[in-house]
Order: structure tokens, then C-alpha cells, then sequence
């Protein structure tokens, strides 16, 4: 079985066309407060393909800064609509420094609150919430919900050190490369498009819309 593989895009991208060719994708709303340019463009393209059924499931993601209300809020108004068939996914970096100490209570905050937003929860798990986390960046948040995680590691396989549970397990896909020549063969984008890559390991497109929880059960993914 051929892992899916998906971009993750955002207004250091050009705007989405019909070049794209994965059955997933990743798009950002925001970083913080800031309003991706792009958004708008992308996510009215995304929808359509998602209603044509070209798209099996669409991430949108946004970067984590202390104001996490801000945040949730800038998140939620941007979409507008609750679509079954989107996840959100909560980017959490260092940037450099900008982000230190624990952290977790405030994510975790937001993490919970879009899984609110998204829906009931599923065995006491918040619905359609994932999180994007570098192993390097694990001190920030040390202590995580019981959700699934795309890890960056270009050129390598990750190690996601354990936080409050099997972390490792939780891995639902394994970011590798940032489109600089680190795919040793997997595209590193597409067409002529160079950005952030994905490979949902194990997981056919039907598989992981069950493991993010678009489809009708929803379990800690196991690899």
C-alpha cells in the first residue's frame, strides 16, 4: 500500500491551481492573529474539490502564539463553516526562541477548544484536532492530548520523544522535507511548486481520514 502523500502550503506558496495532484492537502489559516494571503483562494479551491471529491480530506492548520484565544478565534472566523471533512491542525514551533518554557496548558487549550468546535468528542479524544510538532520542539509542549501528529524530519526518520503517553504511536504522518532536496526520491512538491511534503505512513487516503477523525470511528493511530 502506497503511503498518501500531501503539501502543506501557505502564502510563501502560489495560490493553489490545478496542478495539484494528492488526494490531501495542507493549507494555513493563520499564524497567530496574521491572516494567511492566501487563504482565502486556497480554501475556496480546496472546498470545491472536496465537494468534487478530487480532495479525500483537507488540513488547515494554525501557528500557535500565547494569545491563544486569538488564535482559536482567527482559526474559526477564517473557515466560517465546520466542514465534516476538515481538520485542523495546530502548528507548534519555537521559531527561534520566540516560544520557550512549557507551554502545554495553553495549547492544549486550543487544542481542545477547535476539538469542541469540531464536534462531540470521540472516546474522550477532541475531534478533528491534530498537531504538528518537531522533535526538537518538544520541550514547549511536554504534556499533550491524545491526538495524532505530523512530525517534521527532513532526510531522516523522526524520533518523537514520549511526552504524556506513546507519543511515537500518535505519528500519523512524517513531514520530510521542506522541498529543499531532502525527499531521497518522493517529490518535493508539485509541478513547479517547491514546499513542505508529506507522507501519511501506512495509511492509504480512506485510512486517513479514519485516523484523523473524518471517518465514522476515530483511534489513536498505531503504526
Amino acid at each position: 500500500m502506497a503511503d498518501t502523500l500531501f503539501a502543506d502550503i501557505s502564502e510563501w506558496q502560489p495560490v493553489l491551481d490545478d496542478s495539484y495532484p494528492y488526494t490531501w492537502l495542507s493549507i494555513r489559516s493563520n499564524n497567530g492573529t496574521y491572516r494567511d494571503r492566501n487563504f482565502t483562494h486556497n480554501w475556496d479551491m480546496a472546498r470545491s474539490w472536496l465537494d468534487s471529491g478530487r480532495l479525500r480530506g483537507l488540513i488547515v492548520y494554525c501557528v500557535y502564539r500565547r494569545n491563544w484565544r486569538d488564535v482559536l478565534a482567527t482559526h474559526l472566523d477564517l473557515q466560517g463553516e465546520n466542514r465534516p471533512d476538515v481538520v485542523s491542525m495546530v502548528d507548534v514551533e519555537s521559531w527561534g526562541g520566540q516560544i520557550t518554557g512549557d507551554n502545554s496548558d495553553a495549547i492544549n487549550r486550543l487544542v481542545w477548544a477547535i476539538g469542541d468546535w469540531r464536534g462531540p468528542h470521540i472516546h474522550g479524544r477532541p475531534r478533528r484536532v491534530i498537531g504538528y510538532l518537531n522533535p526538537h520542539d518538544a520541550h514547549i509542549w511536554p504534556h499533550r492530548p491524545p491526538i495524532g501528529f505530523v512530525v517534521p524530519s527532513y532526510g531522516s526518520a523522526p524520533v518523537f520523544p514520549p511526552g504524556t503517553g506513546d507519543l511515537a504511536a500518535q505519528m500519523i504522518a512524517h513531514q520530510y522535507t521542506n522541498g529543499q532536496g531532502y525527499g531521497h526520491g518522493l517529490p518535493e512538491g508539485y509541478g513547479t511548486v517547491r514546499c513542505d511534503m508529506n507522507a501519511a505512513n501506512g495509511y492509504d487516503p480512506d485510512q486517513l481520514r479514519t485516523a484523523t477523525g473524518i471517518g465514522r470511528s476515530a483511534r489513536t493511530p498505531a503504526r
